[in-house]
This record gives C-alpha cells, sequence and structure tokens, in this order.
C-alpha cells in the first residue's frame, strides 16, 4: 500500500489498571490486552498501556520486538487477533477510515505511486481527505522549504532518495493537521542537518497540541524529544512510563544502559 492511500502511561506502568479506569483519562490511545499472531508465530502478547494526549512517546525495542507490527493494528491495516485499540474513542480496525483522518502515519520506508510528482501526491492526499487542496498545499509549503524539498516537489518521488523520502512521507503525514503522528524510524536516511530539523518539527507540533509517537534505536533522540517512552520485547511490553519514572524505578541514569538492562536476553549455554 502507498502512503497516499493510506503511549503511554503517566509515572509508572499502567498496564495493569483496569481497563475502566485507562478509559476514564483524557487518553488519545488505548491499547488493551492486544495481542496478534501469524499463524503459530506471537507478534504481540498481551500488550496493555494508554497514550495521553499531547505527550511525545518514544517507542523502543530491538529489531522483532512488535513495533511495526502495533503501529499497523493502529492504522488499522491489520486486525487484532485479540484485544483491543482505540484511538480517541474509535475502534482503530472497525472504524479505520475515520481513525485515519486522526492520525498522519510515516512508514519506515515510504513507497510512492511512480507516475505522480511530489506535488501531484501532496494535492491527491488532501483531496482524498476531503481538505481544500490549495489551502492544504499553502498550509503544507513553509515546512516544504524548512525541509530543503520545495524546489523538487515538481520531480517523480519515485526518483527521490531515500532521505528525500523521508521528508515527503513526513509532509504527507502532517498535511490534514491530525491529532496523531505515528513515525515509524522517522530519521532513516535523513542527513545531520535534515535530523536537526525533525527534532524542531516534532517540538513544535507536540507544543501545538498534536500526540506524538515515534520508533526508533537512537536513544539520544528519546532522551531529547520524549516526556514518555514505552519499551517492548519480543512482543511483549516490557516497561512504561516518563523517562524520570523508568530511570528512578530501575536505577539507571543513562536512558541507554536503561534500555539494555531490560531487554537483555540470557546467554545461551
Amino acid at each position: 500500500m502507498t502512503i497516499a492511500g493510506e503511549m503511554v502511561a503517566e509515572g509508572e506502568v499502567m498496564a495493569e489498571m483496569p481497563t475502566d479506569q485507562l478509559r476514564d483519562r483524557e487518553n488519545i490511545v488505548t491499547i488493551d490486552h492486544v495481542s496478534k499472531s501469524f499463524g503459530d508465530k506471537i507478534a504481540l502478547n498481551d500488550i496493555s498501556f494508554v497514550i495521553p494526549e499531547g505527550q511525545i512517546c518514544g517507542l523502543l525495542g530491538p529489531n522483532g520486538a512488535g513495533k511495526t507490527t502495533l503501529f499497523r493494528l493502529l492504522m488499522g491495516i491489520l486486525k487484532a487477533s485479540s484485544g483491543s485499540l482505540h484511538v480517541a474513542g474509535l475502534d482503530a480496525f472497525e472504524d479505520r477510515v475515520a481513525v485515519k483522518r486522526l492520525i498522519g502515519f510515516l512508514p519506515d520506508e515510504p513507497v510512492f505511486y511512480s507516475y505522480l510528482s511530489a506535488r501531484e501526491l501532496l494535492e491527491l492526499s488532501a483531496g482524498m481527505h476531503g481538505l481544500d487542496v490549495e489551502a492544504a498545499m499553502a498550509a503544507i509549503m513553509p515546512v516544504a522549504q524548512r525541509l530543503r524539498l520545495a524546489g523538487e516537489l515538481d520531480n517523480y518521488a519515485e526518483d527521490y532518495s531515500r532521505g528525500m523520502k523521508k521528508k515527503l512521507g513526513l509532509l504527507l503525514a502532517m498535511l490534514h493537521a491530525p491529532r496523531l503522528l505515528v513515525l515509524d524510524e522517522p530519521t532513516n536516511g535523513l542527513d545531520v542537518e535534515s535530523t536537526h530539523l525533525f527534532y524542531d518539527l516534532i517540538t513544535e507540533t507536540a507544543a501545538a497540541g498534536t500526540t506524538i509517537v515515534f520508533s526508533t534505536h537512537l536513544m539520544d533522540h528519546v532522551a531529547r524529544l520524549c516526556s514518555h517512552a514505552v519499551i517492548m520485547g519480543e512482543g511483549a511490553l516490557i516497561a512504561s512510563g516518563s523517562l524520570g519514572a523508568l530511570k528512578a524505578r530501575y536505577g539507571e541514569d543513562d536512558l541507554e544502559a536503561l534500555f539494555l538492562k531490560l531487554t537483555a536476553r540470557p546467554h545461551a549455554a
């Protein structure tokens, strides 16, 4: 699927709170005992946590932890084997058309129609969201200029470098001013300057009230941007909470050391 066609507790872990208490709080996302299997393979195993509105949350985990599967469930691309996911009170799968209006999603490897320019993709996406195309393009153009992409919009997106595709994917994710931005490895392929521009955009977007969840393997990104983190391993929730609470709970001031402690696998005998 092309991109155009298309966390977390305060303080301590909230996975053990009763469901009715979770939903009574002002959370944009509620993930309640979610499991997902592909045949005999368990990708997610009884995951529960919430994402309060207005937070920047880092989703951390080794490769194969289930992060991308979780994002696809949130987008309604996949259906949970059990449990429920709600975005602003809507079922992520059953109400997926409405949910996609609330979410801006940037996949790790954006894929675009080969016969459209970047400008045409943005205009198409604006139309699909029911926006005034001219107004939407005017609103997103300052972001395109900051990302050094405005001068490239009339070129075919298929011919873009990986970093340029990531920038275009971010523009498409932000185009309809979503309440929730879901970003899968957003800085992969970006140079140093573009990465710092990403920092600024994320901070400004969150300050304007958008909730942001992004996955990354770069601990400094989480330490710099996030107030909260969710740590996963082998399809299970390991820990979630504010960065300060997690560091205090596990006795680690360094986020990378904390992550390695919580996700360490036993050595084979």
